[in-house]
């Protein structure tokens, strides 16, 4: 996963982009990388953060991430790597075929868990 802050900051001259929160950017890029990578974990996976501080910061990261290309378009690349991966699996082994169904429930949950990071740290952030 590329870090927030080194995308972030390359749309930061373009007109026409998303807005991003420049205070957002520099508190994300003031945390050490374990730290970031911690809050990352707990919001691809849908659980809530430790404290409010944590809770924003991952607020924040999933509506960067609900910004990204492969978000955005997900219902388009999804179904066509899917199926490709089926076809493959069948053809290979069931192992393959295994991995496939794995990877693909991964994809979903973490979509999944991008959508809901507001409502779950809601309780954090007195919503």
């Amino acid at each position: 996963m590329v870090a927030v802050s080194r995308v972030m900051t390359a749309k930061k001259g373009s007109e026409g982009g998303a807005g991003f929160d420049e205070a957002f950017v520099a508190q994300w890029n003031a945390l050490d990388k374990r730290h970031r990578r911690q809050i990352r974990r707990l919001v691809r996976i849908g659980r809530e953060q430790e404290n409010v501080d944590d809770a924003r910061l991952a607020v924040g990261f999933a509506a960067y991430q609900r910004t990204r290309p492969w978000y955005r378009f997900f219902w388009l690349w999804f179904p066509l790597l899917m199926v490709a991966g089926v076809v493959a699996g069948l053809a290979l082994h069931p192992i393959v075929l295994g991995m496939v169904l794995a990877v693909a429930a991964n994809a979903l949950i973490v979509r999944r868990a991008f959508r809901r990071a507001d409502w779950v740290n809601g309780r954090l952030l007195g919503q």
